[in-house]
């Protein structure tokens, strides 16, 4: 088997399991003092709808995490989706909010 067909093999192995890993983890609550469910909710409509209308960069590569470690061999959806989600992390975290794990 040619080491190049092994290699891309086991990045599309590797880059499956990690965005199924993603998928499965709960994801972060947002806090603020003095924030009420009402205002979380609100900032974070928000943040979703702002990172759905930003343009995906031409050249988008994610933050080297377990998640996109074989980033090449994501697809375009794939990669506006991880797009999307740092794009709404920074909008939290502008609007004065931390992530805390559930």
């Amino acid at each position: 088997m040619n080491p190049m067909t092994s290699f891309l093999r086991a990045s599309v192995a590797v880059a499956g399991a990690s965005l199924f890993l993603a998928a499965c983890s709960s994801p972060p609550t947002w806090e603020k003092a003095g924030a009420n469910e009402t205002t979380v909710a609100n900032d974070s409509n928000d943040c979703r709808v702002q990172a759905r209308f930003a343009p995906l960069p031409e050249r988008y590569v994610p933050a080297p995490t377990a998640q996109s470690v074989a980033a090449t061999t994501l697809s375009l959806e794939e990669r506006r989706a991880m797009f999307e989600t740092d794009e709404f992390q920074k909008c939290m975290t502008g609007k004065g909010y931390t992530a805390a794990k559930r």
